[in-house]
């Protein structure tokens, strides 16, 4: 919560609101993530149990935490604007992805008993009606962007890689709305489990774009180079979402240990890592765009004159046959 001696406006110099506004969404995101490691770790204290993996803590005391952190998730990536189109893409499948795991929970707990939520309670009962809102608030919300930049922007077009995250955002859109409607069972049971991957994939994907366009920066001796760390994380992420996916098939306990729940934490907290160490690089600018060279800012801020599919298939071909050093700037 922001206190009056906080303001930008008691400070000897002026910080600008964007700034502000960007420096309160990142430490946001950092203090969300805290209180939902605080809420597990309370519990496993209180229980002496672990669950077999973090989502399960939906039917323990930390239910309502684990519920608001993944919401606090889809609020805060529906709202942060990244350097590039394709991140803001990326994040946006992140917020949607975020708030489906939210609200469907996986299968009940099977090492630590007895549940908060009671056995009997059927959570189909309050899946659906849960679910049909978001639909309702993204439809709503997506319907006024459009006619937003419709009224004040009609040849607003993304990049390639913008648009092609865009239609895969769609894609997975329509494919569980149908799941919904027509798939009821299918959709409770495989829900979660989709939307979690999507989400961290979304993540790991953000990630790489944030490395590649910090390698792309014009170095200044004020300033740390941040780009082997963001590879690193990024790659180190890929394993372990990897190990994650392979071992919820096994589900094995080897040394008395919840391995799946160690891991996917370990992956929370290496995003945590990359979000911390970019609040820390961009304290003092909303995006790294400004930092890149003249000719990396025109190809970043690129438009193409077309909109739709005839626009992406432009946008390909310009990245084609762009120079091999070139190429993912103007994907992105």
């Amino acid at each position: 919560m922001n206190q009056p001696g906080d303001t930008a406006s008691n400070s000897s110099t002026s910080t600008p609101v964007t700034l502000v506004v960007y420096r309160d969404l990142r430490i946001g995101l950092a203090v969300t993530m805290a209180m939902f490691a605080a809420a597990i770790i309370i519990e496993v204290a209180g229980k002496h149990c672990v669950q077999g993996a973090l989502s399960e803590y939906f039917y323990t005391p930390a239910h309502s935490i684990f519920i608001a952190t993944l919401i606090g998730f889809g609020t805060l990536f529906f709202i942060y604007r990244g350097s590039s189109d394709s991140e803001d893409a990326l994040l946006t499948l992140a917020g949607v992805a975020a708030l489906i795991a939210a609200l469907v929970p996986q299968g009940r707990p099977e090492l630590c008993s007895p549940s908060f939520v009671p056995e009997g309670f059927k959570t189909e009962v309050i899946v659906r009606p849960n679910v049909w809102a978001v639909v309702v608030a993204l439809i709503l919300g997506w319907s006024v962007t459009w006619w937003k930049n419709r009224s004040n922007h009609p040849s607003q077009t993304r990049s390639a890689g913008g648009t092609l995250a865009l239609y895969f955002l769609r894609l997975v859109v329509v494919v569980g709305l149908l799941c919904l409607i027509f798939k009821k069972d299918w959709f409770l049971i495989h829900a979660h489990g989709a939307a979690g991957v999507l989400m961290l994939s979304a993540f790991i994907a953000t990630v790489f774009t944030t490395a590649h366009l910090a390698k792309k920066e014009v170095r200044s001796p004020d300033r740390t180079d941040y780009a082997g760390f963001y590879t690193a994380i990024a790659w180190l992420m890929v394993v372990t979402l990897i190990a994650v996916v392979a071992l919820h098939i096994p589900r094995p306990h080897w040394f008395l240990i919840p391995w799946i729940t160690v891991l996917e934490a370990l992956l929370i907290l290496e995003f945590l890592a990359y979000w911390l160490a970019q609040t820390v690089e961009l304290w003092d600018t909303p995006d790294r765009a400004e930092r890149l060279s003249d000719a990396d800012q025109e190809r970043l801020a690129h438009q193409s004159e077309q909109s739709g599919m005839a626009g992406l298939m432009t946008e390909m071909r310009r990245v084609w046959n762009a120079p091999a050093g070139e190429k993912l700037m103007n994907f992105l």
